[in-house]
């Protein structure tokens, strides 16, 4: 079949997505602001997931520029948190989306992935990084929450190290979130993570799909990923946690 690439024109096109090869590729083109999750990007993804097909074998996640995607636009918030509270909402409907497509789900995340971005990761079924890569949670100083992630973060790295990853703000070096499981492959450069993660997809889109769908269903059957209630209450408390000391630490980042 030839390659399709169709383009979403919302806002500088924030997103493009083509299928090749029963390879469906997702790319997040708002390099400016490095692909920043703001509400038109979160549209944007989710517009593109509606076209994904049965045909799809495997689904790519990517972004263009120098990072993968340094989380929610905070700039918007600043005069409405209102627009934060709708952010962290969204993300938690992305994540569910991601976990629960029946096909494998391969994650391209270069450079950085940071807090939301972060969370991206987590929807994955496999995540390629890179060694220069920034990878974590670091909110809580803008008074928030990372909260709406652990769902999908437990399922990957466990309590123990979900728990320390998210409670501690750290950043973690391509190296270490390989050795604790937020990446299941390392690459040296932001090329090789895109070599990588094309070939890694290729291969599973040769595999039989019913083997691979069942496989995925029953991961998700057990580790809960289909129980909306474990993802609402996280997402819900994160968005009902956000008051007046975030309003003051936004202000303080943006008073110019």
């Amino acid at each position: 079949m030839p390659a399709l690439t169709f383009l979403y024109d919302v806002h500088m096109s924030l997103v493009e997505y083509k299928f090749n090869g029963n390879v469906f590729y997702i790319t997040l083109k708002d390099e400016e602001k490095r692909n920043a999750l703001g509400i038109a990007m979160f549209d944007a993804i989710d517009d593109a997931i509606s076209n994904i097909t049965s045909d799809v074998r495997c689904v790519v996640l990517t972004g263009n520029g120098p990072s993968f995607c340094a989380g929610f636009d905070m700039k918007a918030c600043v005069h409405d948190l209102s627009v934060l509270d709708t952010y962290i909402l969204k993300l938690s409907s992305l994540l569910r989306v991601l976990r629960r497509l029946p096909m494998p789900v391969v994650v391209a995340a270069h450079g950085a992935a940071i807090a939301g971005g972060c969370a991206l990761l987590t929807g994955g079924d496999f995540v390629v990084g890179s060694f220069n890569g920034k990878y974590g949670y670091p909110v809580h100083q803008l008074g928030i929450s990372p909260a709406v992630t652990i769902p999908t973060l437990f399922q990957r790295l466990g309590e123990g190290r979900a728990r320390s990853l998210v409670l501690s703000g750290e950043l973690l070096e391509g190296a270490d979130a390989f050795h604790i499981g937020l990446l299941t492959h390392l690459e040296v450069t932001n090329e090789d993570v895109a070599i990588r993660a094309i070939k890694l997809a290729t291969s599973l889109a040769t595999k039989p799909p019913h083997a691979l769908r069942a496989t995925k269903h029953w991961f998700n059957e057990l580790d809960g990923s289909l129980n909306d209630e474990r993802f609402d209450l996280p997402a819900v408390d994160s968005s009902e946690s956000i008051g007046d000391e975030t309003q003051s630490m936004l202000h303080q980042l943006w008073k110019k």
